[in-house]
């Protein structure tokens, strides 16, 4: 809460902002609210056992009982087994059930003494899950819980204490502007579209996050009443918004999108209808292009949106719009589709700004012409001698890896080209990063499998790195990978496909 209180500006936190790192139980460290949200929309709660119960009625007990340092540490050791958003309903009950029993007074100081003064985020949330059951509403507590909930970690249960509050949503609707991430997906899902103003924030803003706008498409589809807004008299920035909205339902990769709209064809016809009346952005013919894609789908069938949609592709205003578009390094999906060339254009974009533009990297190795250009762009840029460390554990997550995930990057676009850039290779395989090592492996593999040859035949020099390489590798699994490499065993295509599920 401190940590908190000292980099909050006008009810916000700055961008960029986290919470110090905590690994979990698989050794990565997770954006703030990234687990909480993993959790409600790809897991659900399975509630808690026996020994957990047992965890959670000790805890409760030294709260009851005033002990508050002990419960708080009590609370962060059962968040160890189970994060509290998986059981706050067993939680709540059970101190609802033993209200008789368990002292109001000392709860709620303990709740208070998590929510101020715990370093364990999970001890944070059990302590705003006790506050809920207190319905305190006075101002300097809800300054708190206003505060706390501006991190994306704790939005959620500073929500669900603010629907006890009159004008909840309201408060609701002031928290959700201040927050971005995981917050943002989760508040939504609790703001009602009471008021025009609120109804318009949900189409404007409502599925911009910085985790997937997928995630909340849906919800203010259906909360704001997107339709109705799309059959009206809409402006250019409305339009626009839309056009967003339909994209980001037509994903269905992390949610539910437009396979739930009851009428989607009729939607989809009338947002295409209102294409003629706005000089069309690349972000719209973006739009466009994923409704071509999803109308050209065998289970969905739609030939005549696919006409619509190719219609406006084919046009000279949707080519120039392209065009002009990657000369900033935008639009590449759509020029690559539609057969636009890029390439010159995207190379000077990487050039002038490889810190933001490097990862299309992608699209200039899909062209066997400008192959080297990108990959001497990359010596050019990364100091390849320096970054030779020994083999370590890193997961690369933290900023000062940035330089291995960039190596990893072009590395990844080297499978079709073999005995090409085999610097960057060997590069890779003396990372400290473990994920840049396993793509300079999956490489190596798959020269082996294409050319039929062992490596030592590929590659004299990737060879005599490896041997040298391995006696330093600290992963079992990456030195057996290594081994079999050396051994000149050559892999099929099973173990490709094991890797990759892997």
């Amino acid at each position: 809460y401190e940590l908190i209180i000292q980099n909050i500006k006008h009810g916000k936190l700055p961008d960029g902002f986290t919470l110090p790192y905590e690994e979990n139980e698989t050794g990565l460290s997770f954006a703030d609210g990234a687990m909480d949200g993993i959790t409600v929309y790809h897991m659900g709660s399975t509630g808690i056992d026996a020994d957990g119960t047992r965890q959670m009625i000790k805890a409760l007990k030294l709260a009851a009982e005033g002990n508050m340092k002990e419960a708080d540490a009590a609370f962060a050791e059962l968040g160890k087994n189970f994060r509290a958003i998986t059981i706050i309903d067993d939680l709540q009950k059970y101190i609802i059930k033993h209200s008789k029993k368990l002292s109001a007074e000392n709860v709620y100081q303990t709740a208070m003494h998590m929510i101020l003064h715990s370093k364990n985020r999970e001890s944070v949330k059990f302590g705003l899950s006790m506050l809920e059951l207190f319905n305190v509403a006075d101002e300097p507590t809800k300054e708190i819980v206003r505060r706390i909930g501006s991190s994306d970690e704790f939005t959620i249960f500073a929500v669900w204490n603010m629907l006890r509050w009159e004008n909840a949503n309201d408060e609701i609707f002031g928290l959700i502007q201040n927050v971005h991430g995981w917050g943002r997906i989760h508040a939504l899902e609790r703001l009602e579209a009471e008021t025009p103003e609120i109804r318009k924030w949900m189409i404007l803003d409502g599925i911009n996050n910085s985790v997937m706008p997928a995630y909340s498409a849906l919800t203010v589809w259906k909360k704001a009443d997107a339709e109705t807004y799309l059959r009206g008299q809409l402006d250019r920035e409305e339009f626009s918004a839309i056009g967003k909205i339909i994209s980001a339902l037509l994903d269905e990769g992390p949610a539910p999108g437009i396979s739930e709209v009851e009428n989607a064809e009729d939607v989809i016809e009338e947002y295409l209808a209102k294409t003629d009346e706005f000089d069309l952005d690349i972000d719209d013919y973006e739009t466009i292009y994923d409704i071509n894609i999803w109308a050209s789908n065998e289970e969905v069938d739609l030939p005549d949106i696919v006409r619509d949609c190719m219609d406006i592709l084919s046009s000279d205003d949707c080519e120039e719009t392209v065009r002009e578009a990657v000369k900033s390094g935008d639009g590449l999906k759509l020029a690559s589709a539609l057969d636009i060339d890029y390439a010159d254009d995207l190379l000077e974009v990487m050039k002038r700004d490889f810190e933001h533009h490097y990862f299309q990297c992608t699209y200039l190795m899909a062209l066997e012409d400008h192959v080297d250009q990108v990959l001497d762009l990359f010596r050019e840029e990364l100091p390849l001698d320096e970054m030779r460390k020994d083999p370590g554990d890193e997961t690369g997550l933290e900023y000062e890896f940035g330089l291995y995930n960039k190596l990893a990057m072009i590395i990844a676009g080297l499978d079709n080209y073999p005995n090409t850039g085999e610097d960057l290779i060997v590069a890779g395989l003396w990372s400290p990063v473990i994920s840049t090592r396993n793509t300079a492996l999956r490489v190596l593999e798959v020269w082996t499998r294409t050319l039929q040859m062992p490596i030592s035949e590929v590659s004299e020099t990737v060879f005599g790195e490896l041997e040298e390489v391995i006696t330093k590798e600290v992963n079992s699994d990456i030195k057996e990978r290594m081994q079999y490499l050396i051994e000149g065993i050559i892999p099929d295509d099973t173990d490709e496909e094991e890797y990759e599920d892997e």
